[in-house]
């Protein structure tokens, strides 16, 4: 309230202080437009006369006196009308011009000038305002206009129409309507400039929108138009795209890549992404290890692998071990059933007594049980006094889903009974109790034990790999013997089996005083499938990547969406096996996003299902014209060199050449894909002067890219081999100085399946005609012009010639051999003067004979030549030709769109047939 008061105060003081200043004169107020002429008047309020005459004496005005209130120029000047009562009028001055946007408005005092005294009236004051006038209509600020909308959605607000206007004034520098030229679209602009859609939109029917627009201002001038281009989005839905459903693996074909464009689609109204995690998981349905679990199988394996000589099969079954009834299957698994089946190792094929280095390995499979059963240990070997005591000496079993290694210290020289020694070593293992098959591998250097899973070094933590002192065992006398048991353990006080195993082993062997190699390990776990992952060194900052031993899943973290998808990527898929089997396998992507607002979403899971096949060889065939002749200006312009390119893919059949592509019949149904097609130049591409041209278009619908080089171009990208024809028949090669080039060779080859298919390889040979231009002859010219003829049909290098009438090249030749001729003839006058006047000179009489056939005539030379028989024909398919060079234009490099009905000029140009020149000496008279 205190502040209001204080400006109410204020400005009643500056009125009071206005009155004061004015009382005695008169205040004028007056417009004009910024577009008034010279001697415009002024408009003003009040009629401009002398109302008080104090200090004046006389009774008539002389004038007015313009005082100015600073040096800026007044451009105003007052023109005294009545002398008596010192009416006047405000005129624009001379040379004078108002702009509105320079200045706005004029203050300046004015007083009546004495006509007796000189003296001047009281001051009055002039304020005058400049009215705008509409010069300038509303500018662009841009010059053209792309927004893009989601299908399906009403957007109030697509894109803001912005423009600038250099006038003034708020009234004719404002927008005050914008005008939709286009006809029957789902827009509208508001007065706001806001471009909206009136419905959804649909990506299927039409896939961008052409909108001319116009910008109108109050002042009614009109913007220049405006294109603006909207481009529909299909509806955004969230998961990765780019990801196969369905796969083939080809037995033995090694690594295949299953996400190589794999993208995230993440809609970017629904989240911005500030932390994204991907979980890839490897799912079969064969054998879980991927490896063929059967006696012949590993054998085979662990020859080819190398594995100790010195390996000794424990397994029931095996070697010089008893079988064990219906326990041990046809492939040579055996089940426990963790209540009977135990088999005790003989001592001939073990003596039981385990040194300080060995490795142990069996092949496993086992699932999770009730409580109570995980309580009792589960024996997979195990060595145990025979009678009067049941002290486990060494073991190998399972307890809470746990793989336990029981080495207890013998006595013997050396032995300190009375100290701490490692004797247990715990593992917690997921694998133990998933019910599938895992190959565990324990290699001991005492005390150092290291457990391999499935081929892959188990790395201990301080949370699992617990290892347990204990005594040595002593010497008893109740103990004379120990058992080695297979599949449980000998209890020797009761004298029975105790702590069987219920699951399945497929191998169980030991190498005893020494250990595998780790290459060994590894290499019998080679035949597991795998997720192949080798781009470690592509991650960016704060990205994380782990994967399990198995290599059958694998996490990718990462702060950014581009930076993901690159290592998502590098993803391939492994299967060493060299069986085929009819089960599928499965690679699951399961996706977490953590959104800028703290949100997270879960991205609907994308599966791929891998089916295995055999090996096939199939044919891609490629073919095409070539052998192309063009002309050098068809080389500039732009030549297609694959017009009536064409892919076939076919099944391998013996004894069929790439040439029988008629008797291939593409498989009905079947849509086949390329990944790759190459274009190599030879010799390389000189950059300065000649290039290919695609459709860039096409390439991008389809979702292609094209790498140029100077060895020529590459197409890469799955897609269906019709596009891929769409694509190489519009391929141009261009060449700006094609008359410096004769032949040009382009090696064609397409591929699939990562390069395992490659097509047969298409070679075109583009030779260039050269072209001369001659214009048409004439008689006079017809002697200089042979010896033209003869000089012009050389050409170096064995390029071609051909003639064409009407060209202006030729001119500067031919007016050369006119200028000799011309001169030749003179020389010939000149010396016929000078022989008459030598012979006048000596008096010499000359007779000729009647019958004389050359005479000189001194009154006039005459040479009378028949004009040169020359006559240019032209096959008809030369005609057609150079009819089609002036009229025909090759299509937009843009485009992909081809006519595939037109076929390329096979055959050459019609030759330019002249004769000789031939002198007719009958007709020549001298």
């Amino acid at each position: 309230m205190s502040g209001g008061l204080c400006f109410a105060v204020l400005a009643s003081l500056f009125v009071v202080d206005l009155v004061f200043a004015f009382n005695e004169g008169q205040v004028y107020r007056g417009t004009i437009r910024e577009d008034a002429l010279e001697k415009q008047e002024v408009d003003l309020d009040f009629p401009l006369f002398v109302r008080n005459r104090k200090g004046l004496s006389g009774d008539e005005i002389c004038g007015y006196t313009v005082y100015k209130p600073n040096s800026a120029p007044i451009p105003f000047q007052v023109i005294l009308e009545d002398r008596k009562t010192g009416s006047a009028k405000i005129v624009l001055a001379k040379g004078s011009e108002l702009n509105y946007e320079s200045v706005k408005s004029y203050e300046f005092e004015i007083a009546a000038d004495d006509c007796v005294t000189g003296a001047h009236s009281v001051r009055e004051f002039v304020h005058i305002d400049v009215e705008d006038v509409n010069e300038f209509a509303p500018a662009w600020k841009e010059q053209t206009y792309i927004a893009e909308v989601r299908e399906g959605l009403l957007h109030d607000q697509i894109l803001k129409l912005e423009t600038r206007d250099e006038d003034g004034s708020e009234a004719f520098s404002k927008v005050c309507q914008f005008h939709l030229l286009t006809t029957e679209v789902p827009f509208e602009i508001t007065k706001e400039g806001y471009l909206r859609n009136t419905e959804p939109l649909d990506y299927s029917s039409r896939h961008n929108f052409i909108l001319e627009v116009q910008a109108e201002d109050c002042g009614k001038k009109l913007s220049d138009r405006l294109l603006v281009n909207i481009l529909v989005k299909p509806e955004c839905k969230v998961g990765w795209k780019g990801i196969r459903s369905q796969m083939g693996y080809v037995v033995k074909s090694g690594q295949k890549s299953v996400a190589s464009n794999a993208t995230l689609e993440m809609c970017d109204e629904v989240c911005r992404v500030t932390q994204l995690s991907v979980s890839i998981r490897l799912r079969s349905n064969e054998t879980e290890t991927g490896c063929e679990i059967d006696t012949d199988a590993i054998s085979s394996r662990s020859s080819i692998c190398g594995r100790h000589p010195d390996t000794i099969d424990l397994l029931p079954g095996g070697k010089h071990l008893p079988s064990v009834d219906g326990a041990v299957k046809p492939d040579g698994v055996v089940e426990f059933d963790g209540k009977t089946v135990a088999v005790e190792v003989p001592a001939e094929t073990f003596n039981g007594r385990l040194e300080s280095r060995f490795t142990m390995s069996t092949w496993l499979k086992h699932k999770r049980q009730s409580a109570e059963e995980e309580e009792e240990k589960q024996h997979i070997l195990c060595s145990a006094d025979g009678e009067g005591m049941s002290r486990h000496h060494y073991s190998l079993f399972l307890h809470n889903c746990r793989l336990v290694l029981l080495l207890r210290k013998e006595p013997g020289p050396g032995v300190d009974m009375n100290v701490f020694q490692p004797a247990e070593w715990r593992w917690r293992l997921p694998e133990i109790c998933d019910d599938k098959w895992h190959h565990y591998a324990i290699s001991m250097e005492f005390p150092e034990a290291r457990l391999f899973i499935d081929g892959k070094l188990f790395v201990r933590s301080k949370r699992n790999g617990d290892i347990i002192d204990d005594w040595p065992l002593h010497p008893s006398r109740k103990v004379h013997t120990t058992k080695l048991i297979v599949g449980a353990c000998w209890e020797g006080t009761e004298g029975r089996f105790g702590q069987f195993l219920r699951g399945q082993l497929a191998e169980l062997a030991i190498v005893n005083n020494d250990t595998e190699t780790d290459h060994v390990i590894g290499c019998i776990n080679s035949c597991r499938e795998k997720i192949d992952f080798h781009a470690i060194s592509e991650m960016d900052t704060g990205m994380s990547v782990s994967m399990n031993s198995a290599m059958t899943q694998i996490d990718i973290s990462g702060h950014t969406k581009e930076s993901v998808e690159n290592l998502v990527s590098k993803i391939g898929y492994v299967n060493p096996r060299v069986k085929m089997t009819p089960e599928s396998s499965h690679l699951t992507f399961e996706t977490s996003v953590r959104c800028g607002d703290g949100s997270n979403i879960t991205i609907a899971k994308s599966e791929a299902t891998i089916n295995f096949v055999e090996e096939r060889h199939p044919k891609i065939l490629l073919s095409s014209s070539t052998q192309l002749t063009r002309n050098e200006h068809e080389v500039v312009r732009g030549e297609k060199i694959f017009r009536d390119f064409l892919v076939i893919v076919q099944p391998f059949v013996p004894g069929t050449k790439d040439s029988d592509l008629t008797e291939l019949p593409a498989a009905s149904g079947v849509v086949h894909h390329l990944e790759l097609c190459s274009v190599v130049v030879q010799p390389e591409l000189d950059v300065t002067n000649e290039h290919f041209a695609y459709p860039e278009n096409l390439v991008k619908q389809l979702g292609l890219s094209v790498e140029l080089s100077v060895n020529g171009m590459n197409v890469i990208g799955e897609a269906k081999v019709s596009d891929y024809i769409d694509v190489m028949r519009g391929i141009h090669y261009v060449h700006r100085k094609a008359d410096d080039l004769n032949t040009r060779t382009f090696r064609v080859t397409c591929s699939k399946e990562n390069g395992q298919i490659v097509s047969n390889e298409l070679v075109v040979e583009l030779d260039v005609v050269h072209t001369e231009h001659r214009p048409e002859q004439s008689p006079d010219h017809a002697a200089a012009d042979k010896l033209f003829h003869s000089v012009s049909n050389y050409k170096g290098d064995g390029s071609k010639l051909s003639t064409k009438p009407e060209d202006k090249s030729s001119g500067v030749g031919i007016a050369a051999i006119v200028v000799i001729c011309v001169g030749f003839l003179v020389f010939i006058v000149v010396l016929g003067v000078i022989r008459i006047r030598s012979a006048s000179q000596r008096s010499v009489e000359v007779n000729v004979e009647e019958k004389q056939e050359m005479e000189w005539d001194n009154s006039a030379l005459t040479i009378t030549v028949n004009p040169m028989d020359s006559e240019t024909v032209y096959e008809e398919s030369e005609v057609n030709g150079l009819h089609a060079e002036e009229t025909d234009t090759d299509d937009d490099i843009g485009s992909f769109h081809d006519d595939r009905a037109d076929s390329s000029d096979d055959d050459e140009h019609g030759r330019a047939k002249s004769h000789d020149l031939e002198w007719d000496s009958t007709t020549a008279t001298y």
